[in-house]
C-alpha cells in the first residue's frame, strides 16, 4: 500500500484528536472544587481551599459552617438532634450537608475524582 501526500497530516490528525478527546474523557478535570454554602436568604461560594467560618442566619439563629484543610462542615447548629453536625468534613465532588430546621446547605461542586458518585446517586 502506497501513501499519498495527504495521508499522513490525515492520519497525525486523526491521532491527535483521539488523543485530545481520550484526555477530555477520562482525564482529571483541572477546576479545582468549591463549597456552595446556602442559607435561607443568601448563598455564599468559595474555594475548597480557602479557610473561612460563615454564620449563617436560619429561622432557628445562626448555623456556623468552616472551611479549612480542603474540608468543609457544619461546626455548630442550633437546631435539635445535632445531625448535620455529626455528618462530620466533606471534602469530594458531590458530597453535602444539611441543616434541614434551619435552611442551611453547603455542597462540594466542581471537577473531583471518579469516585465522588456513590450508590445512592443511583
Amino acid at each position: 500500500m502506497k501513501l499519498k501526500p495527504l495521508d499522513i497530516p490525515v492520519i497525525i490528525l486523526a491521532l491527535g484528536l483521539t488523543v485530545i478527546i481520550g484526555m477530555k474523557a477520562y482525564g482529571r478535570g483541572t477546576d479545582s472544587l468549591s463549597v456552595a454554602v446556602k442559607g435561607q436568604y443568601k448563598t455564599w461560594i468559595f474555594p475548597i481551599e480557602a479557610e473561612e467560618r460563615v454564620s449563617v442566619a436560619g429561622p432557628l439563629g445562626e448555623t456556623l459552617v468552616e472551611i479549612r484543610d480542603g474540608r468543609a462542615a457544619i461546626v455548630s447548629s442550633p437546631c435539635n438532634g445535632q445531625t448535620c453536625v455529626a455528618a462530620g468534613e466533606l471534602h469530594k465532588n458531590g458530597q453535602w450537608a444539611a441543616c434541614l430546621p434551619n435552611r442551611v446547605f453547603i455542597l462540594i461542586e466542581g471537577a473531583g475524582s471518579a469516585d465522588a458518585i456513590d450508590a445512592a446517586s443511583w
